[in-house]
């Protein structure tokens, strides 16, 4: 095969190995031909190829004896060089094909670092959320609100820090109000981490709404509480109640100036359930028990791209 590769290349008579192999065959019908014996188990075939100008070549190639039928023999070398080639063109598409996924590979490893250092950025930002974990916790809850986005990329819009805002009313609704999608999270005193979706934008409408895609969530229990189907969820005061924050039947109640007294609270589970059930203990969010000092507390707007 070797020799009549080099046959095809040295001459350009051929463009594939097929051809090369039916020039054999004319050769060999022509007689242009001889065998001798090698060995004992092999023959060695001279083939002479003529070419314009009286220039003749030689070349040579070993066979097995029992291969000595020359008309059997070309058409053996030729079967066997086209299952060879089904075989290489079998091989260069699975090379293809594990190029493909190499290149889908490092996509997704791209992709996967990017999000990772995008989580990083969110977590390093935050005075609050200090661990992936706990803001992967929160996104998983917030993709399935919005199943058809899974395989968008959710983002993280600071719009309101206690400590760095202010405590008062205004401080934090003029900031807030008029934005869907809002993530509110509170750290006590006791060192509790937990908070509130709201997909309806406070409006300070002194009214109270419906939202069946809000829930509670606690960082520290790994908890979520979904709000209860066509029930009221969140107090929309405005500022005469002298509250920043309220839920229907107080899970979460916070209060003005929260970062200087512990007047904000949680209520007992029997009063929390009735808009978002899953309370198991009375102010289970805040270590069981009902005030606390607001230590920070930060809003976002949550949007999908």
């Amino acid at each position: 095969m070797d020799t009549l590769k080099k046959i095809s290349r040295g001459f350009r008579v051929c463009e594939t190995n097929k051809e090369a192999y039916e020039i054999l065959q004319e050769i060999l019908e022509a007689k242009k031909s001889t065998i001798k014996m090698k060995e004992k188990n092999s023959i060695i075939l001279i083939i002479e190829i003529s070419f314009p100008g009286g220039r003749t070549q030689k070349a040579e190639l070993s066979l097995n004896k029992k291969e000595i039928n020359k008309y059997i023999l070309v058409e053996e070398l030729i079967k066997k060089i086209n299952i060879l080639e089904e075989e290489n063109k079998k091989l260069r598409e699975e090379v293809n094909e594990i190029k493909e996924w190499k290149k889908k590979i490092e996509k997704l490893l791209q992709y996967k670092i990017k999000k990772k250092e995008k989580l990083e950025k969110i977590v390093s930002e935050s005075k609050i959320i200090d661990s992936i974990e706990d803001l992967r916790f929160i996104i998983k809850r917030l993709i399935d609100n919005n199943l058809n986005l899974k395989q968008k990329n959710i983002n993280f819009n600071l719009l309101y820090r206690a400590t760095r805002d202010g405590d008062n009313f205004n401080d934090f609704h003029s900031r807030v109000d008029n934005k869907n999608s809002t993530l509110t999270i509170i750290k006590t005193n006791l060192g509790c981490k937990f908070g509130v979706f709201s997909e309806i934008p406070f409006k300070q409408s002194d009214k109270s709404f419906i939202d069946d895609k809000s829930f509670i969530f606690s960082l520290d229990l790994k908890k979520i509480y979904n709000s209860k189907s066509g029930t009221y969820t969140i107090n929309d005061y405005n500022s005469n109640h002298g509250l920043l924050l309220d839920l229907w039947n107080q899970p979460i109640r916070i209060k003005i100036n929260c970062l200087s007294n512990n007047n904000s609270y949680t209520t007992t589970a029997s009063s929390s359930n009735i808009s978002y059930p899953g309370f198991e203990k009375d102010y289970e969010l805040n270590n069981n028990q009902q005030n606390f000092k607001v230590v920070e507390t930060e809003t976002f707007q949550i949007y999908f791209n």
